[in-house]
């Protein structure tokens, strides 16, 4: 097997491998990743169909796999900047794509030249890696593991450069009575070093896939997906440790439980997808008027609580209340979310001695609020504060 046979060989088998654990992550629908498949089956395309017809391919093969290599680096560049959360089409590299083509149309028909169509592959590959890297590593998180983003750089930067330097080659240095696969020395080595650069691009790509997967699986398994409010468990996690150091420092911390008025009636009258409209609206709403450092969590059901650091029961009454107000006179009332209102209780964690102690305190204050009528905000007694800092008698149910 020739050197270029078993360049060729190594990237089919290296671009199918990627494709096959990337089909297998596609159906964790992240975003950019289908891109990513179709560039990698591109290349595997177009590898394979050279290295089955290597020694002599035809001019339409060779022009179909520039072709398909060239549209491969687009969409993997692309689904990139999907990933990272940018628009991903631009006109100028779709204009750019459709002039290459032409060009390499014209050097593999019209006008063959080897050595000015490895010029103009170099060139575009060389954009095309450059900017993948700047991309992946432009968008990095800190805090979070950012191995695949310094293997995604490192395998761009050095293809990229690699591919430029090719390009330069066969603009001013090769030998164009040279034909395919027929190679001087610095070029091979040239597109020998780029192409193995590939499957490392492709290792890192796959590892931010992974990552990806695993930040979704985290969020789903801390936030709830209808309310945008944590799931029980980590609103307690993050409770108690606020709790703690609320009484470490003396630091007043309030907590709200709050149920949702006849929210049954509202299953029962108008169906469960307008009960998940209503919980949904109560989330944005209740996003809305908080404050950073305020903890939002689901509690189970049309139940949840929040937490508010350095804020008074009474003070925490006022956000409520503004936040109930908000929630029975929206300006746009959608035809299909029926009107609803909420009950809350309230409780200082400072009075009492575990953040369970402060959150049955303030259920106990809920339980009161239903039974005054329910659409009401009742405080936990104590230390001068009034019972019912706030009420709103009535319901619009």
């Amino acid at each position: 097997m020739s050197s270029s046979a078993a360049l060729l060989a190594t990237v089919f088998v290296s671009c199918l491998s990627s494709a096959a654990v990337l089909g297998y992550l596609a159906r964790f629908q992240v975003a950019g990743l289908r891109r990513w498949l179709a560039a990698h089956c591109l290349f595997a395309l177009a590898s394979g169909v050279l290295f089955v017809t290597h020694a002599r391919p035809s001019a339409a093969v060779m022009l179909a796999s520039c072709v398909c290599v060239l549209a491969g680096a687009l969409l993997m560049l692309q689904g990139c900047r999907a990933f990272v959360g940018k628009r991903s089409a631009r006109r100028g590299e779709h204009a750019a794509l459709a002039g290459a083509v032409c060009a390499l149309l014209y050097w593999t028909c019209v006008a063959p030249d080897i050595t000015a169509r490895a010029a103009l592959m170099s060139f575009a590959l060389a954009y095309s890696r450059v900017a993948v890297g700047w991309t992946i590593w432009s968008a990095r998180v800190r805090g979070r593991s950012q191995y695949g983003h310094w293997l995604v750089l490192c395998a761009a930067l050095i293809g990229g450069l690699v591919y430029f330097a090719r390009g330069v080659l066969n603009t001013f240095f090769a030998d164009t009575s040279l034909a395919w696969p027929s190679h001087i020395a610095p070029d091979f080595a040239f597109l020998g070093v780029s192409i193995l650069s590939l499957p490392i691009l492709s290792i890192g790509l796959v590892m931010l896939a992974n990552d990806r997967h695993m930040q979704q699986v985290e969020k789903l398994a801390t936030f709830d997906d209808l309310t945008g409010a944590l799931v029980r468990r980590a609103f307690i996690d993050r409770g108690e440790a606020l709790s703690r150091a609320a009484r470490a420092t003396q630091v007043q911390l309030s907590v709200a439980i709050i149920d949702i008025d006849d929210f049954k009636a509202i299953n029962d009258r108008h169906g469960h997808a307008a009960g998940d409209r209503v919980l949904a609206d109560f989330g944005a709403q209740v996003r809305r008027h908080m404050r950073a450092g305020d903890v939002f969590g689901r509690l189970g059901g049309e139940e949840f609580a929040i937490l508010f650091p350095q804020t008074s029961m009474a003070d925490a009454a006022q956000r409520i209340g503004n936040m109930l107000v908000a929630i029975r006179r929206p300006p746009d009332q959608p035809h299909d979310k029926p009107a609803y209102a909420f009950s809350a209780g309230l409780n200082d964690c400072l009075r009492t001695e575990s953040l369970g102690d402060a959150l049955a305190g303030a259920d106990a204050m809920l339980y009161r609020a239903k039974r005054a009528g329910k659409c009401r905000i009742e405080l936990a007694p104590g230390q001068g504060e009034s019972e019912a800092a706030g009420s709103m008698a009535g319901s619009v149910l």
